[in-house]
């Protein structure tokens, strides 16, 4: 029987929230197969679009929309890497084939022009004008494009919503059928360490600033 405070409190579909970046989500948050990651993304996007951080009118700025994306990702991963050791701190990277290619993805004629607007010095020496871009330079661009978005997705999300509940909603994130925003019950009861995970000291690193690396 679904319970009636569960039907008035239903969240927003992420889909709905995501738009046409739904299938990227989907596509790259995906550290646990039965997780609530895309679910996690929506929900920390709703936070960036009640900031105003969302909007696109131009192919430009939905390029940008892109990489705040996958700014979000990384924080995660990173979360992810130092609270559980699902992967090594300091070490995110994205294949270029996943977010590269046509819409809905990032349009490698688009992250050329997003890269030679912002002035990137990119790893090879290729000048960030030229849009044909291998796939090493695409990874390069990608990597400095989203550190960029993230030393101000990552402080927003941290003002807006409070170090505590931030961490809690990433650890929340890797178990299925969960719904954001968490009650404070269930934050409180996630920012305890278990065996093999670290939550405290993660916690602590969001609230000096939550730097990757």
């Amino acid at each position: 029987m679904t319970d009636m405070w569960d039907e008035l409190f239903e969240p927003p579909d992420p889909a709905d929230v995501l738009g046409d970046l739904y299938e990227l989500a989907v596509d790259v948050f995906d550290l646990r197969y039965d997780g609530s990651e895309p679910a996690w993304a929506a929900w920390a996007w709703g936070v960036l679009t009640a900031a105003g951080r969302t909007a696109a009118g131009t192919e430009y700025q939905r390029g940008e929309l892109v990489l705040r994306l996958l700014a979000l990702h990384r924080f995660h991963r990173e979360f992810c890497a130092r609270a559980f050791g699902l992967g090594v701190p300091g070490m995110w990277e994205i294949d270029p084939d996943r977010v590269v290619g046509d819409h809905p993805r990032l349009h490698p004629v688009l992250l050329g022009v997003i890269a030679e607007r912002r002035h990137l010095d990119l790893a090879d020496g290729t000048g960030a004008g030229e849009i044909d871009f291998d796939v090493s330079v695409a990874a390069s661009a990608l990597d400095q494009l989203v550190g960029s978005e993230y030393r101000q997705v990552v402080p927003l999300l941290v003002r807006s919503v409070g170090p505590a509940a931030l961490a809690a909603s990433v650890a929340a994130s890797l178990n299925d059928g969960v719904r954001f925003p968490l009650p404070d019950a269930d934050v409180r009861g996630l920012l305890v360490s278990g065996p093999g995970s670290d939550i405290e000291s993660t916690l602590g690193w969001i609230r000096a600033g939550a730097r990757p690396g």
